[in-house]
């Protein structure tokens, strides 16, 4: 995994949808007063809530003269919110928050740092936490855990993607919007966040990046997820009907010739829909003129199966009897 040369100082631009999180917009808000390396642009879109959030925001203007509010007249949900940002952002970069979510202090110092050092990556990923809100836990994703960076060594690198391709042979590499730094202009090249798409519109923007830049990973906890209750991307998932949908959403988005590179890639390294994997099949099944796809897609569930790789309770019963199926890593 190369080093390149370092280039220009990168600007940040945080982009902070909003939506009825009066009690946590303002944890999210004084988590990017604290950062070590401040962002140049704040823009929190404000999505017509009706509590008390719009007051919560304006109460940062002071302490965050950078931040920037914008409006919307209606409800029109996260991805489009987060569009409007995008094109409204100044900065070469831009990360995508949430308001019931957090950065570590040193977030955007440490992924601009490794921006500089890596800037073939258009994406730049650290590992993140998981805060249970009910039982106040904290869970931390770091190179000993599946949705961590496994594949990693102890400083920030680069993958290209190749290496990209080849760790995915090895596991799952899960590249998580929160906790990403992303080329501004690489994303707008690629229309942003499809709102078809829904919550795996920044699954798709991301792993489309990674297909076809590489990405660059920082190796520790600078992001902090909330797992409530409710929240708008486990609904949905738990969802079966919505998944399917969703599915088929991407998939035909996939058939576009401007992303046939991508859905060749998925072919090849069905992995990287882990998250959605058993709903795209059975999306699929019911398309038979889509049947070789799904062909594709069941040959490689069988070899995982043969190797004690899936599904889950065959994975971990492997993991038990001293035989690590992944976080493999192979020479470079």
């Amino acid at each position: 995994m190369r080093r390149t040369t370092p280039t220009a100082r990168s600007t940040v631009s945080v982009l902070l949808p909003s939506y009825n999180h009066a009690h946590y917009v303002g944890i999210a808000l004084a988590a990017l007063a604290a950062q070590t390396r401040a962002p140049d642009e704040i823009l929190v879109i404000e999505d017509a809530s009706t509590d008390d959030s719009l007051a919560v925001i304006e109460s940062f203007q002071d302490e965050l003269p950078q931040l920037r509010i914008l409006r919307n007249p209606s409800n029109l949900g996260v991805n489009s919110a987060l569009n409007r940002g995008l094109i409204e952002a100044s900065s070469s970069h831009v990360v995508c928050s949430a308001a019931d979510d957090w950065l570590e202090p040193k977030f955007i110092e440490r992924t601009t740092e490794a921006i500089a050092a890596h800037p073939a990556g258009k994406v730049c990923v650290s590992s993140y936490v998981q805060y249970f809100e009910a039982e106040r836990r904290r869970v931390s994703h770091c190179r000993e855990s599946e949705l961590g960076p496994w594949y990693a060594d102890d400083d920030p690198q680069y993958v290209s993607p190749d290496e990209f391709r080849r760790l995915l042979t090895l596991g799952f590499v899960w590249l998580p919007l929160n906790a990403s730094v992303v080329e501004r202009a690489a994303l707008l090249e690629i229309n942003g966040y499809d709102p078809r798409l829904r919550w795996h519109a920044d699954w798709f923007a991301n792993y489309t990046l990674a297909f076809r830049h590489g990405f660059t990973v920082v190796p520790e906890p600078l992001s902090v997820f909330r797992m409530a209750v409710g929240g708008y991307s486990s609904t949905g998932m738990r969802n079966p009907t919505q998944q399917r949908q969703v599915c088929a959403a991407i998939y035909d988005k996939l058939k576009d010739p401007e992303f046939s590179d991508i859905l060749d890639a998925l072919r090849t390294h069905p992995v990287a829909m882990t998250t959605f994997f058993r709903q795209m099949t059975q999306m699929l099944a019911m398309r038979p003129r889509e049947w070789p796809f799904l062909a594709s897609l069941t040959g490689w569930w069988l070899n995982e199966v043969a190797h004690g790789r899936r599904p889950r309770v065959l994975r971990e019963l492997t993991i038990k009897l001293g035989n690590r199926p992944f976080r493999v890593k192979s020479s470079t």
